[in-house]
């Protein structure tokens, strides 16, 4: 799993969740380089990423 802010691969999973009505399964990541957050959508044979917090600056 990349980041979706700076493209690190140093991201640790923060929770995980399941959305039986949608057929998905949600992990929320935190990118230990920028602190990017993001959460991670598996299911119904599709992958995808959505950006759900600002990386921090400075």
């Amino acid at each position: 799993m990349k980041c979706p802010y700076c493209g690190s691969e140093k991201v640790e999973p923060v929770k995980s969740w399941e959305m039986p009505k949608m057929g998905y399964k949600v992990t929320h990541y935190r990118c230990k380089n920028c602190g990017g957050l993001f959460n991670h959508y598996a299911g119904k044979g599709k992958e995808f990423v959505l950006r759900v917090g600002p990386r921090r600056r400075g």
